[in-house]
């Protein structure tokens, strides 16, 4: 999608042909928006509708679900790429700022090659200049070099330190957390980056070493650590992957959780802070490490605390919630899903990742939905929202169109807002697609439905209804192959019903106000 903000730029676009202003290449999906309307009241009366299917949310106590935290992408072992990516500063308006997905969530990384494996020293080093140029000689120059046991090392950790410090001067409602991937490898049972575990007799200096870290980004660069994950994966098959990793069973996490951790929590001032607990990488590990801990340990349970896992290799369809979780109203994230065995660039690559946004949502109850890489190089794997070159310093990127089916969730829905139920009513004469899933949220008095429909034949009109309250305005927002979050005021007809439009094979979002309706 290119920044066309005037006539006059979509004339020089035009003229120009290949290239845009941000950087971004000229891909054939690329839909230019209209201008941003201000005024979304209503502003005229339509026809009646012929349409008798209807979409219908219902608001009451009974049909209230799960608070939703918000949405985010991950940097973490990438974030040195954006950072030497020229265009770094575009790339980050196009993930947080209100124009691209408008994200609220940052999941980065406590990195291990914060600790010397020869010497054991740890240091965070938050003196370091990481306002460095993208294409800085320094750190371009002999760019994988082994730092503290891991390929640009040096700049993973300055990447993470420009990334916060920009979110957090430019974006005020991101909420960040960081995990874990590997303790310091001198406390670790095999005392390599790569699988063991975390000898208990160092449980102590493991969470003063994360607090240690809480506090020292915190009085550097002026934020609030929402939440604390102090593992990433912790299942023993996950360490088969080869990158940095560290196993934790139910009994070792629990016991370090509530013997070490949480006191020393406690001890720093960091009770109110989030303790995102698990991490598995398969929905099914997680479903069953969760479970377990919670009922063996109940003492974890703690208005604090997050429960959280990864869908690799997960079907939609294995997508449930964390039982024991539910029973506890304790907030349930997916904070990592990406596709890392496959590349495509394709809009049923988009419309397959809808479904899955949709059904965690929905069935599996999710409160947050955390994307693998905002933005990244990929050649094989579909493990980003945003191309980056491969080439150092990166001086173009393109949105892949997973970016804009995963934006027409996190641009419309609003934090704490609650996601309620919702009925789509066929007629005898309009059906809806078999294929049609939808899914909705209000908060206060605003309301918003997502339409996921994967029907590559069949596009159909529905009323939208809100049981017992009426609509103050309505719009939709629409991504299909051929346009990308399409902008389109629904005005009411004479009687008062608004209806719209679903194209086929697409993701359509309805938001609004309604009248007279008192917040929470």
């Amino acid at each position: 999608m290119k920044k066309i903000y005037s006539l006059l730029f979509v004339a020089l676009f035009l003229f120009l042909g290949y290239s845009c202003d941000d950087g971004s290449l000229d891909h054939s999906d690329v839909y230019i928006p209209d201008p941003v309307e201000e005024n979304f009241e209503d502003d005229g009366i339509v026809a009646e509708p012929t349409t008798t299917a209807v979409v219908r949310m219902k608001i009451g106590e009974e049909n209230k679900h799960q608070v939703i935290d918000g949405f985010g992408c991950a940097f973490c072992g990438w974030s040195h790429r954006i950072w030497n990516t020229m265009q770094r500063d575009a790339v980050m308006e196009d993930l947080f700022g209100k124009s691209g997905l408008a994200l609220n969530i940052y999941r980065g990384e406590i990195f291990p090659s914060y600790s010397n494996p020869t010497t054991g020293d740890i240091e965070f080093k938050m003196d370091r200049n990481f306002m460095l140029q993208p294409d800085d000689p320094s750190m371009i120059n002999n760019y994988w070099r082994n730092y503290n046991g891991e390929e640009c090392g040096e700049q993973m950790q300055l990447g993470q330190m420009w990334l916060v410090d920009l979110i957090n001067r430019k974006y005020k409602d991101v909420n960040f957390f960081f995990s874990v991937w590997c303790p310091p490898i001198k406390w670790k049972s095999n005392g390599k980056l790569n699988g063991g575990n975390l000898k208990p007799e160092y449980y102590d200096e493991y969470a003063k070493y994360l607090l240690d870290f809480v506090d020292a980004y915190e009085q550097k660069l002026g934020i609030d650590i929402y939440g604390l994950s102090g593992w990433n994966e912790p299942d023993v098959l996950a360490s088969m992957g080869g990158w940095a990793s560290c196993s934790w069973s139910v009994d070792q996490m629990a016991t370090f959780v509530l013997d070490k951790l949480r006191p020393e929590m406690i001890k720093r001032g960091h009770n109110d802070m989030k303790l995102i607990y698990g991490e598995n990488a398969q929905w099914k590990w997680a479903v069953t490490h969760i479970n377990e801990s919670l009922k063996k340990y109940p003492a974890l349970v703690d208005p604090n605390l997050i429960v959280a896992g990864h869908g690799y290799s997960t079907k939609d369809e294995n997508i449930i919630p964390f039982e024991e979780a539910e029973k506890h109203n304790i907030p349930m994230w997916q904070t990592e899903l990406c596709d890392d065995k496959d590349r495509k660039e394709t809009w049923p690559d988009a419309m397959r990742w809808a479904k899955t946004f949709h059904t965690y949502m929905a069935k599996g109850n999710m409160s947050a939905f955390v994307w693998w890489a905002g933005a990244r190089p990929c050649s094989t794997t579909g493990e980003n929202l945003i191309q980056l070159e491969e080439a150092l310093p990166s001086t173009y990127y393109y949105k892949v169109p997973r970016y804009y089916t995963y934006g027409q969730f996190t641009k419309y829905i609003e934090r704490n807002a609650r996601r309620v139920d919702v009925e789509a009513i066929s007629s005898e004469t309009d059906k809806f697609p078999e294929e049609l899933l939808v899914s909705a949220y209000i908060k206060d008095d605003t309301y918003t439905i997502v339409l996921v429909n994967s029907s590559e034949k069949e596009s159909f009109s529905t009323l939208i209804e809100i049981e017992g309250v009426e609509f103050q305005n309505m719009r939709t927002y629409t991504s299909t192959e051929y346009v990308k979050w399409k902008h389109k005021k629904i005005n009411p007809s004479q009687s008062g019903l608004r209806a719209i439009t679903v194209p086929k094979y697409s993701v359509v979002t309805v938001t609004g106000k309604i009248k007279n309706h008192e917040a929470e």
